[in-house]
């Protein structure tokens, strides 16, 4: 008679016991927290929708800090077992890192705020959605309120549009004027940059097509004026980062979907050429910044990373030397972290990028090699359509983080949590995935965020 234990895994592999440790005759049961996710939920809805600052009275409430602390509180409690991975440890590296750099340019106070501010804004809430998100519907919740977040935003900002009389514009928020005639869309919190703005609507198009992909006539209907409905909130912000975030993920998603891996290896490489050639011809142009000015300041980013390589210039410091952010993540991260700094945070998404690839480009090859995932190939299938299109999200967030200074927005640690659970969700489908994240594979990772920097200088040395 076949094992119980084995029986249960087959039927319901989420949500069963876990590996045995030292020591122990039975595994150890599954908890999933629900209350530690109810609260993860009403953080998302706090954090995207914002309902509590739609009036003055409610605006200063600190409910998305209550929300995290109960979602932490009972994550702790009642969340078993739960797995940290290389992204949880590099960006946990970067707090003292940036207290030291602080420190090393003569501004230590500011060190410890940024390194406090980094772990409460970002690396605590992204380590929620990694362990919290144990199952694809618990996932697709998450994705459905990422959607009417956007679908909100798309809206007020097509009121704010309609009304917009020169000055200003009705519609929840505000709106920016650029010049006499340019009207920028923007919502509540940080949304109000349309570049934040611009750039969680491109990071909503992957869950539109995950939509188009699951439904029948009427949902692909409806996924496709969501679509249009995005593109249109993309324009109405008037960011170049993001426009071209939008047309690069349709692109990249193609082209991916298409080539073979080793003209993706030779695209990733020639894709920063691209991106600064593009910049220098001025198709990233505004009446706020040109495309020289940009450029230059990119160029200035290296040289602070030349010129201070351990430690760079300090969090927070890339402005004050330069005068302007770098409008460009990684630029701007290697000159205020230097060669440490950048190695952590930009180790951290590229192996959150190379696992994302790995599951896409081996999906055939993840479903043959365990005899694990026997029995549960649909569920492997549903996790791994999942995995893919979190991963196109992230892809936006790369090709838009190129052209902005957004690299510790809190939408991409959102993302790479939710990422990072997909992650956890495979593992225990098929735990030889968990090769993925080997310490080479770390390493490759970091490799490949310095690929980003030595290109782009290369570039910038033809084209200034």
């Amino acid at each position: 008679m076949e094992d119980k234990t084995i029986q249960a895994r087959r039927q319901n592999p989420l949500e069963t016991k876990g590996s045995l440790s030292r020591g122990q005759k039975f595994p150890i049961k599954e908890k999933n927290a629900p209350l530690g996710f109810f609260f993860l939920f009403l953080y998302t809805v706090a954090v995207f929708i914002r309902p509590h600052e739609f009036s003055v009275e409610t605006s200063q409430y600190i409910v998305i800090k209550i929300f995290a602390i109960f979602s932490f509180i009972f994550t702790l409690f009642t969340l078993r077992p739960f797995k940290l991975y290389p992204q949880h440890y590099l960006l946990l590296g970067l707090t003292p890192l940036i207290m030291v750099s602080a420190f090393a340019n003569g501004w230590g106070t500011g060190g410890i705020y940024q390194a406090q501010h980094l772990f409460v804004a970002s690396i605590l809430p992204m380590f929620l959605y990694s362990v919290l998100i144990t199952s694809s519907g618990r996932q697709r919740l998450l994705m459905a309120v990422s959607i009417v977040a956007a679908l909100g935003m798309v809206m007020n900002g097509h009121i704010q549009q309609s009304n917009f009389n020169g000055v200003y514009g009705t519609g929840i928020g505000g709106s920016i004027t650029v010049g006499k005639e340019e009207m920028r869309i923007s919502y509540l919190g940080f949304f109000n940059d349309p570049n934040d703005l611009g750039m969680f609507l491109v990071m909503n198009i992957p869950f539109v097509g995950l939509l188009y992909q699951k439904g029948g006539f009427v949902k692909k209907v409806v996924a496709l004026s969501i679509f249009i409905a995005l593109l249109y909130g993309i324009y109405m912000t008037g960011s170049r980062g993001t426009l071209l975030g939008a047309l690069g993920l349709i692109s990249v998603y193609f082209f991916l979907k298409k080539a073979g891996t080793k003209l993706v290896i030779i695209a990733s490489f020639l894709a920063p050429v691209v991106a600064t050639l593009l910049a220098s011809f001025g198709g990233l142009s505004s009446q706020e910044a040109s495309a020289r000015g940009r450029l230059d300041a990119w160029y200035d980013g290296v040289l602070m990373l030349l010129h201070n390589p351990v430690l760079g210039v300090g969090m927070g410091n890339f402005r004050d030397v330069h005068g302007k952010v770098a409008h460009n993540s990684y630029i701007h991260v290697a000159g205020e972290l230097g060669v440490i700094g950048y190695s952590l945070w930009g180790g951290t998404l590229m192996l959150t990028m190379y696992i994302g690839y790995a599951l896409l480009k081996k999906t055939e090859y993840l479903k043959l090699k365990s005899s694990n995932a026997e029995g549960n190939e649909d569920l492997l299938k549903e996790e791994l359509i999942i995995s893919n299109t979190l991963f196109f999200s992230m892809v936006g967030f790369l090709i838009t983080a190129f052209f902005l200074s957004r690299q510790f927005t809190l939408l991409l640690f959102i993302f790479m949590g939710m990422q990072i659970a997909s992650f956890t969700r495979i593992t225990k489908l098929n735990p030889l995935v968990l090769e993925l994240v080997s310490a080479t594979n770390v390493w490759r990772a970091i490799g490949f965020a310095w690929v980003i920097i030595l290109v782009v200088y290369m570039a910038l040395k033809v084209g200034l």
